[in-house]
């Protein structure tokens, strides 16, 4: 959720007021239920007028990421010398042949292997799983019916089993490794939906405030920090092969960072209340009359970004026709 003013210090009161509507001192969707939710989505859609809030809605489908992954580590034409150049690096090929695999060859086990070694404690771990990784894919590889597809991915596959020291696998810090989480993707997904914002307001980002991680703490931080960067703000944005808009590093340059619980935060009990409703909404459960009217006023005041097969292959034809 994004506010021209801070949220937390405009709209304490009202919030806490809403709240001790439903008998609680913190809005905590999860706990109040669809009946208590439905008793306070009116007062929350004006709330959400009233501030004239605008949102970012980022799905992040696991299955996707991960065949996402398996793609850019073992097909990396950078590292793999028998990957071609366009295999890798045109998009709508790269994104055929990610389909390609997922659909015939990966399953949970590959998958919990690979991201075995791209989180291992020591290069020697990490090797170990990649090699397993790669003998698991050859093995299942006959059930691709893409004869050529097949072929082409059989030969890399091969290529990095016999030569895996070309392979970055593994990563030395533990804030690094974090860098594969679903929770960074979803982060680096939170500032582009930042940066749109701030650039369709023409107004700077002054602070992000978000929901407290221990886990990933330092992760966020890091990024942001790499992120925000003035010096990045007049950086010449990148240009990847196959894509028709430039890459800007620089994302809500000069801003600070703030965890903290929600408990503290009026601003991010409203955001808990939005994601339950967009969570149940995927599938399809009940979120009440209001509850809906309240997801749908949020939907047209936010963006949405779609990081799973349907919403990826979708895009990938669209620009395929264009």
């Amino acid at each position: 959720m994004a506010t021209k003013t801070n949220f937390d210090l405009v709209y304490s009161r009202e919030v806490a007021a809403i709240a001790r509507k439903v008998g609680a001192t913190a809005l905590h969707a999860n706990v109040l239920g669809v009946a208590r939710v439905e008793v306070i989505a009116d007062d929350l859609t004006r709330i959400i007028k009233k501030a004239d809030a605008r949102f970012f809605f980022s799905r992040l489908e696991k299955s996707y990421l991960a065949a996402a992954k398996v793609y850019d580590t073992y097909f990396d034409q950078g590292e793999n010398l028998a990957v071609s150049w366009q295999m890798y690096w045109l998009k709508p090929l790269k994104l055929m042949m990610t389909f390609k695999l997922a659909q015939s060859v990966l399953n949970e086990e590959i998958a919990q292997t690979v991201w075995d070694f791209l989180t291992a404690n020591s290069e020697h771990t990490s090797k170990k799983h990649f090699l397993l990784g790669a003998a698991a894919m050859l093995a299942r590889m006959p059930l691709m019916r893409d004869v050529g597809a097949r072929q082409q991915l059989t030969e890399a596959l091969q290529w990095a089993l016999d030569n895996p020291e070309n392979f970055t696998t593994h990563i030395r810090d533990k804030v690094g490794r974090h860098g594969h989480s679903p929770n960074f993707v979803a982060f680096t997904n939170l500032m582009d939906g930042l940066e749109s914002i701030s650039k369709t307001w023409k107004r700077p980002i002054r602070e992000i405030v978000h929901d407290e991680q221990s886990q990933f703490k330092q992760m966020l931080h890091n990024w942001h920090e790499i992120y925000s960067r003035p010096s990045l703000a007049d950086a010449e944005p990148l240009r990847w092969p196959g894509e028709r808009e430039p890459y800007s590093i620089s994302k809500a340059a000069g801003s600070k960072f703030r965890m903290t619980s929600e408990d503290m935060s009026p601003g991010l009990q409203v955001v808990d209340v939005v994601l339950w409703l967009f969570k149940r909404s995927l599938t399809g459960r009940d979120l009440g009359p209001r509850g809906a009217r309240l997801l749908n006023v949020m939907f047209k005041r936010g963006l949405q970004n779609d990081m799973s097969f349907d919403r990826v292959g979708e895009d990938a034809d669209e620009a395929v026709e264009r």
